[in-house]
Formats: structure tokens, sequence, C-alpha cells
């Protein structure tokens, strides 16, 4: 007994499959599917590369359509949880925020699935799908083939951490069938491919299932005020602050101190990163013309999201990009305390524009959500 959606997406190795992901993938297709003659299935629409970017025959997403699009769901989706404005302590330790939208470490790390029960509920209310989580073992080939039989994928946490979800697009007897992923192995020269993962079925943890076509339980304000959540909270948990006040003194501790400092800032990289998806959607071309789209960039929201430039929300990636300087020049081992300085006040200078932007950007949501309210 065999069925196989006509899925035709596919994953790459800097889509770390969490649940978010594998979101965007599931409702990109359905919306696909309940709208053939929409322009989500316009194959001139998209086509940026979101995929390997190593050039050559590697670059398999250099004209990837449905990647492209599929990444501007996954920007609005990001954003929208407030999961793209969470910000690490400089411990390490999970903040609340980090805890609600289960954004706390690298792909594979424990809890980095952004699988929580906040992410999952607003994400299916704000698209207005049901939905049911089932965790009985003994009915997920039951429940995997009722909902391939009727043209729907759902998603799959998975036991192991890496990938932590998967979308299911099929079954072959006892087998399941999922999208393709290209990862490759960056370790060998040249690279070479890494043998396809296709997860058992007790593996899985729990089954994420798409219900019918609902009324939405969540709006675009709800999920501007995620994002004030998460923003404000960082300003009075003093995130920023402290990152200032320890790098600031670099020079005034020992070299243990300056490595675990340095070690500690180095770690918030991928944060600083995560932004990128939040600066993304404000100027996502890559979304066709699509009732959450043309609902974000509201005639009456248009103006405050021109603000949100590159140079804003850039401004925070660029403060990771000279966090890694401090490990590249092993300041904890610098006998220089006039170097180490300089170096620490560099860093700082981009924290600050970072945290600038933080502030700017929270004053447009703001604004944005006064505007929703008239």
């Amino acid at each position: 007994m065999k069925n196989v959606l006509d899925y035709d997406q596919h994953f790459t190795y800097l889509e770390g499959q969490n649940f978010i992901q594998c979101f965007a993938s599931s409702f990109m297709y359905l919306e696909r599917k309940a709208n053939p003659t929409g322009s989500i299935n316009d194959p001139e629409i998209g086509g940026q590369c979101f995929g390997c970017g190593s050039g050559g025959e590697l670059s398999h997403c250099k004209k990837d359509k449905d990647a492209a699009k599929r990444c501007g769901f996954f920007f609005l989706f990001n954003t929208l949880t407030g999961t793209s404005a969470v910000r690490r302590q400089f411990d390490g330790k999970p903040t609340d925020m980090q805890k609600l939208t289960g954004y706390v470490g690298f792909i594979g790390d424990e809890g980095n699935d952004c699988g929580t029960d906040f992410v999952v509920d607003f994400l299916f209310g704000y698209t207005g799908y049901d939905y049911k989580k089932v965790t009985n073992a003994a009915a997920f080939k039951d429940e995997i083939i009722t909902s391939i039989d009727a043209g729907k994928p759902m998603i799959a946490k998975l036991k192991v951490k890496d990938p932590p979800f998967h979308v299911i697009i099929g079954y072959d007897d006892d087998k399941l069938v999922v999208p393709h992923t290209i990862n490759y192995n960056w370790q060998e020269k040249p690279p070479t491919l890494k043998p396809e993962y296709i997860p058992a079925y007790d593996e899985i943890d729990a089954l994420y299932i798409f219900g019918d076509k609902a009324k939405r339980r969540y709006t675009l304000k709800d999920g501007l005020n995620n994002i004030r959540r998460v923003m404000e909270y960082n300003i009075n948990a003093g995130l920023w602050d402290e990152y200032l006040a320890k790098i600031g003194e670099l020079d005034k501790v020992g070299p243990d101190e300056r490595q675990y400092r340095a070690k500690q800032l180095a770690d918030t990289n991928i944060y600083m990163y995560n932004f990128c998806s939040f600066g993304g959607i404000f100027s996502c071309e890559q979304l066709p013309d699509h009732y959450l789209h043309n609902e974000f960039f509201d005639p009456k929201l248009a103006d405050l999201w021109k603000q949100v430039t590159d140079d804003s929300h850039w401004a925070i990636v660029d403060s990771g990009h000279v966090t890694g300087k401090l490990n590249r020049e092993q300041i904890w081992l610098m006998d220089d305390d006039a170097k180490v300085a300089a170096l620490g006040k560099e860093v700082c200078e981009k924290l600050a524009i970072a945290q600038k932007a933080d502030m700017e950007v929270l004053d447009l949501i703001k604004q944005a959500i006064a505007v929703l309210d008239k």
C-alpha cells in the first residue's frame, strides 16, 4: 500500500527543519492546492537563492522559485511568533522568551525546535487551520494514512534532535516518505552529499495534523504584539546592557575570564543572524499575492515598514560579524591591554548600534499596533 503527495518542495541544510520551517513548507503546499490559479503557483515569482550558496554545480537552489516563496512565508511566521526578536542572555541560560518560542540554541541542541505549544497554536490559528496533536504511537500509522489520503501533509516531531521535525508527505507500506533534503558534508574536499535521512515510525514523538480551514483565531495585531512582548522583555532584562558591560571591561580581567567572555559573545552570533528573517519580511518580494502578504503590507502600515531599512536590521547582523574577531585574535592570550581594550571597544560600538536598531524597530511595531487599534 503506497500513496505519496505530489509535493515538489525540498529542504536544504540551511533550513534547520524546526517547527516553523516545516509549517511554512506544509502551509505553502496546502495553499497552492486550495487555489491552483493563484499567483503562488506562478513560475515567474521568486527565484532568489536560499540554498547552499556554494556556487558551481552545488548551487541546486539558485533558481528555485518554490524555495524563495517558502522563505517568504518562513520570514513572516518566524517574525510574527516573536522568534526572530529573541536575544540570548550572556551566560547562555534560556530566557523566558526563549522558553516561550523554543528557540534556545543551535539546530540539534536540546529544545531548539520552535515547537512549543505557543508557537504551534499561534501558527495554526493565525493561518486559519484547525489542527490536532497526536501523541499515541499506536495511532500514528492510521493517522498518517488518513491525512495523506485526504491530500494533506503533516508535521512529525521526532525523538531525535537533528532534524527536530520532519514533514511527512506519503507512506509506502511500513516506510515513511519525506521531502528530499540537500545536505552536504562540508568536511570533505570536495563536499559530498550526506545520506538521506528517512525517519521511522518508532522515531516519531508526536504528529501535528492539519484540519479544515476555519476562522482565523489570531490576527496580524496578535503577531505584532508577540514581537512587542519579546523585544520589551529584552530591554527590561537588560540583555544588551549586559553584553556591553562584559565586553567593555575585557582589558580589566584575566586570560580565563577573557576566554569565557569571548566564547559567550561568539555563541550569541546565531541570534544575530536570526534577526535576518525579521528584516527580511519587511522588504520581502518572494511572497506572492497572498492574503497574509496583502494584510501585512496594507497601505496603512506600508510606510512604517519602509522605515525598517537595511541599515537598521543588518546592523544587528553586523554586530555578530565582529564577535568572531575576539576569538580569531585570541584576546585571552594577549598581554597588550591596550589592544584588548581596542578590540572590546570595536565590538561594543557594533553592539550599541544593534541595541539602537532594536529600540527603533520596537517603536515602529508599537506604532503599527496603534494603527490597527483605530
